[in-house]
């Protein structure tokens, strides 16, 4: 009987141990783990602003993006939290972000808070009769891109289309959307005269290529070596969508983005190749790389 007396107290000393925690690292620690009645319950107590921040400088909404808790997210959004908010080492929670739901979700909230400041800005304490100049409310992501502490090499005035190409790789439409409607034109050009639709096409990304042409990308641009998005278009969804395409134009010569690409394959995988025959593999992958586009 004393020993379950025993066991009750301790049981009861840890519950109240419990309660008493710090209710910022409770309610960090209910959303990673997506136990998010209990988080919400914590939050609405209270104890404190839903924009705290840590000595680092994560709130709770940069915890709940890296943790791609969705639900959470959206809460703390109806909440008040601030989407802008930057940690000390300048990440905002929408680059802490996991998945493209919770970056959409971010980016919304981001694009509704520069709507309303802007609309403050035009209103409020302007002096009368004195027309105030406007400016386009953008949804910070451009910003974003090329303030990024990354030595990636790309200088910070082309990162927001790179940014735009790298979604169409991977797939990511919310970024692709985001930053299009915040900077990037959507005819843009890269250095080989390649559009983002280019891209699409290249990469049978057929749903990202028909946010491109909803914001009016043009199906006849062509890039340095005379082809149109139509022309690299393979499946036949994608030729569906972007029409029928000219004759290429006839070369003996491949694309000058490919031979770029090839040999940085090959430079990377003869780099790997410890002797004489891997890099005899590796010559003759970028042999077919040059010939067809596919290095493996």
């Amino acid at each position: 009987m004393f020993r379950n007396m025993l066991i009750g107290l301790t049981a009861l000393f840890m519950s109240s141990a419990a309660i008493a925690g710090d209710p910022f690292d409770d309610a960090r620690y209910y959303l990673g783990v997506k136990q998010n009645a209990e988080a919400l319950r914590i939050v609405d107590s209270g104890q404190f602003d839903v924009n705290m921040q840590t000595e680092e400088g994560f709130s709770l909404l940069h915890y709940a993006a890296d943790a791609g808790n969705l639900e959470m997210v959206r809460a703390l959004l109806a909440r008040g939290a601030d989407p802008s908010l930057k940690s000390r080492s300048g990440s905002t929670p929408y680059q802490m972000a996991l998945g493209t739901m919770v970056q959409a979700e971010i980016r919304k909230a981001m694009v509704k808070a520069s709507t309303a400041a802007g609309s403050a800005g035009q209103t409020g304490g302007a002096a009368v009769g004195r027309p105030q100049p406007t400016q386009p409310a953008g949804n910070g992501m451009c910003a974003m891109v090329r303030s990024e502490q990354v030595n990636d090499g790309r200088s910070p005035a082309m990162r927001p289309f790179l940014k735009a190409k790298d979604a169409i790789w991977y797939n990511h439409p919310d970024e692709l959307t985001g930053l299009i409607e915040d900077c990037v034109g959507v005819d843009d050009q890269d250095q080989y005269g390649w559009t983002l639709l280019h891209h699409a096409a290249d990469r049978d990304r057929v749903a990202l290529a028909k946010i491109l042409l909803d914001q009016g990308a043009k199906r006849t641009i062509r890039n340095k070596d005379g082809q149109t998005a139509p022309q690299l278009a393979t499946s036949p969804e994608m030729k569906a969508l972007l029409g029928t395409a000219t004759a290429k134009p006839s070369t003996s010569n491949p694309p000058a983005s490919r031979k770029v690409e090839c040999q940085q394959k090959y430079q990377a995988d003869a780099a790997l190749s410890s002797d004489t025959t891997g890099k005899m593999r590796a010559m003759r992958r970028w042999q077919q790389c040059l010939n067809t586009g596919r290095y493996w």
